[in-house]
């Protein structure tokens, strides 16, 4: 399954939003300010409307801090989802060591629907329990590349690669496939990989 943040305004972007894949191939994580906000953004609302009507899959975006946030501003924020069409949380900036599972156990819990953890690096594997899927990787292309060939992932793994040549996504899509089950490629590259969609969405939005 591809894990799809896109970090860009329905109005700043609208062809990005979309092109945004159809059906169940796909989890489009969507991010307001940091998280659903502060109340309800209305533009926001209309295209996420929109797009679960489409059919399109989506989390909304949850930051973590590395377990430094407060349990209870965390709650708040997934409260705040409920104001979007939303089919689950991705919880950015998850821990990855044994002092924050205990946290995580616990934010989880608040969740109704799919939970998606983003610790961008391997974790221990408790944290596999924890959640539907679980990011092990997020960073460039040439630092995926260099990575030791150790067979594939966990079942529930996911990786998160950008700065990806536009004439390589094809490769780099292969390559992810025989590593982990879920993921993204992207030629977006830092410091803003998610503000906006692979060139191969707009080509094949563009083509329908």
């Amino acid at each position: 399954m591809m894990l799809l943040p896109l970090y860009v305004h329905p109005l700043v972007d609208p062809e990005a939003w979309d092109a945004l894949p159809r059906g169940g191939a796909c989890w489009t994580i969507v991010n307001v300010h940091n998280g659903p906000g502060a109340g309800r953004d209305e533009v926001y609302a209309a295209a996420t409307d929109r797009l679960h009507a489409a059919g399109v899959k989506m989390l909304g975006y949850v930051d973590l801090g590395y377990g430094g946030r407060a349990n209870g501003e965390v709650w708040c924020d997934i409260v705040g989802w409920a104001q979007y069409p939303v089919g689950g949380i991705f919880f950015d900036q998850a821990p990855s060591d044994a002092a924050g599972l205990a946290y995580v156990t616990q934010v989880v819990r608040a969740v109704r629907g799919a939970v998606v953890l983003n610790p961008g690096t391997r974790c221990l594997p408790g944290y596999a329990a924890l959640a539907d899927v679980v990011c092990t990787f997020e960073g460039p292309w040439e630092s995926y590349t260099a990575l030791a060939p150790a067979g594939r992932d966990w079942a529930n793994a996911a990786h998160l690669v950008y700065g990806v040549p536009a004439a390589r996504l094809g490769e780099a899509s292969a390559l992810l496939l025989t590593r982990a089950q879920h993921g993204l490629v992207t030629d977006l590259a830092a410091p803003l990989p998610y503000e906006g969609v692979p060139s191969s969405l707009r080509a094949r939005a563009a083509a329908r």
